[in-house]
């Protein structure tokens, strides 16, 4: 199950509800390669929630359950003034359509959801804790678990009551009285342009040509072709039943950069990804070691079911330097001997022209 949570306002979540779509903004900007790259992980038919965000006179909660409408292309760009249409008084840039799934009237007060504790710690919405407590990002990804836990709060609010299923043709709107979502006879068509022109490996390339960070654009690679891109899937793991990108992992400013979930004869295989647009250093075994602690059942626990033998550290990286590969493969060696993951998987990226990329897996 993969499920994506949007913040909404009161002002703003009407016109979500109406026109059925969801988005993210950055101010002012026409564009933002890191929201771009978390809205481009929705596939057809993964989940939606809504937050709507608390106020000092609003009380949070989250709404739902839609899901992703199948659709071309699948996250538009909407600039200029379009960006504030329809009736939002902030601009949403990037954007995707959903449909009805299970949706219910009532949502889960924010309090319940967040701060009210569960019997064991590890019950905790631990991925929507870290985003409150750190920079918000309109597009946040839940964790299998988390996701089946947070359904099941709005599912029980409502006593399993939907007001619409994924056969409801009709649309939608917000009861901001009573605080429900409300079922309307017609659904509004979206009216607004929906076109999509970033070209991701461009960019790389104008970047890496300039010398100039582009950790951000080989993220946004991923995440829009994962499960599309057969190349790929070396890297994420066959079976792929999840991904999502910048998990938070911890209070500080510690975040995945690609964590997938894998079955390999019918047990999770936790890949955590490492994503570098400079040469592999020896110091990436202590940032992977960081994940790998936070995540492990013996440690952290915030992955279910995570233990050395199933967690698989990933590196993805441009060609590494000749001077300092010796040191870099002593770094790896240590590190699998110590046994607190399966052993680190290294690949590099390189770009044969501005319209091509290409991974291979290098041995050490």
């Amino acid at each position: 199950m993969r499920t994506h949570v949007f913040i909404v306002n009161d002002s703003t979540f009407p016109s979500h509800l109406q026109y059925q779509f969801a988005g993210t903004g950055s101010q002012d900007k026409d564009e933002n390669v890191e929201l771009l790259a978390d809205i481009s992980r929705v596939r057809p038919s993964d989940l939606v929630l809504f937050y709507i965000e608390a106020t000092t006179k609003i009380k949070g909660g989250f709404y739902g359950v839609f899901k992703v409408a199948e659709q071309t292309p699948l996250v538009f760009n909407v600039s200029g003034q379009d960006g504030v249409r329809p009736n939002l008084g902030k601009k949403l840039i990037y954007r995707t359509l959903f449909e009805s799934q299970e949706v219910y009237s009532q949502g889960v007060p924010e309090w319940e959801a967040l701060d009210k504790l569960p019997v064991y710690a590890t019950e905790l919405q631990w991925s929507l804790i870290y985003r409150k407590l750190k920079a918000k990002r309109g597009c946040t990804p839940l964790l299998p678990w988390e996701s089946q836990r947070l359904i099941d709060m709005i599912r029980n609010k409502n006593s399993a009551k939907p007001i619409a299923t994924s056969q409801y043709a009709g649309g939608f709107d917000w009861d901001i009285a009573n605080r429900v979502i409300v079922t309307t006879n017609t659904r509004q068509p979206y009216p607004y342009p929906r076109a999509y022109s970033f070209d991701t490996i461009s960019s790389i390339w104008d970047k890496k040509a300039r010398k100039r960070a582009y950790e951000d654009l080989l993220q946004l690679y991923l995440t829009e072709n994962i499960k599309i891109v057969p190349q790929l899937d070396a890297i994420v793991g066959n079976n792929l039943i999840w991904f999502g990108n910048e998990v938070a992992s911890g209070v500080g400013m510690q975040k995945i950069d690609i964590l997938s979930i894998c079955q390999e004869n019918d047990k999770n295989i936790y890949r955590i990804i490492e994503l570098k647009d400079e040469a592999v250093s020896p110091s990436i075994v202590d940032q992977l070691e960081y994940y790998i602690n936070w995540a492990s059942h013996d440690n952290g626990r915030h992955l279910e079911g995570a233990y050395n033998w199933n967690i698989q550290p990933v590196i993805i990286a441009p060609p590494h330097d000749s001077h300092t590969w010796q040191s870099v493969t002593d770094a790896f060696c240590n590190f699998n001997q110590r046994s607190i993951a399966l052993p680190i998987i290294y690949f590099e990226f390189s770009l044969p022209s501005q319209t091509s990329i290409s991974f291979s897996q290098v041995s050490y």
